[in-house]
């Protein structure tokens, strides 16, 4: 089997094509994921002053609250 120079080249090339799009797919997500979690920890100190101010309608009951990450 004899490889010709131009075929080797091209696959090299598709493989190097196909790895950047995979690393910008990569990036995008990550860069995504990361602005969702300062959503929710926007969100999350948002809704512990809601949970301070509902305390004083809860007194004297028993009351159990689960935090959620």
């Amino acid at each position: 089997m004899k490889f010709s120079p131009v075929s080797l080249i091209a696959r090299l090339a598709i493989v190097g094509l196909a790895g950047l799009i995979i690393a910008a797919c990569t990036n995008t997500m990550e860069g995504m994921g990361k602005d969702l979690q300062t959503m929710g920890k926007s969100m999350d100190s948002s809704s512990s002053s809601n949970t301070q101010n509902n305390q004083s309608q809860t007194k004297g009951k028993d009351v159990v609250v689960t935090p959620v990450k």
